[in-house]
């Protein structure tokens, strides 16, 4: 699913990951602690789909991954670095 004003790029990955991580930090009161990206490693290799007794059962999210096919972290990946407080 796409969302308005941020391609489906890495770049546009990196773009949304570091707004919506911004976001949580201008909560008032310190109550934006930082981001959780579900299943960052979710990419199309045999045995990480949905059905782990079917290998080829693949997912419908693979495209948001962290990292690429070849296993190399995207840009997005890298805006959780400097989150530590």
């Amino acid at each position: 699913m796409l969302t308005a004003g941020f391609p489906a790029t890495p770049e546009g990955q990196r773009v949304m990951t570091r707004k919506i991580m911004n976001t949580g930090g201008k909560i008032p009161g310190n109550h934006g602690l930082g981001a959780f990206y579900w299943d960052a490693a979710w990419t199309a290799v045999e045995g990480n789909g949905w059905d782990p007794t079917d290998p080829n059962s693949g997912n419908g999210w693979e495209n948001q991954a962290l990292f690429d096919f070849n296993d190399k972290v995207l840009p997005a990946g890298l805006e959780f670095q400097g989150s530590k407080k």
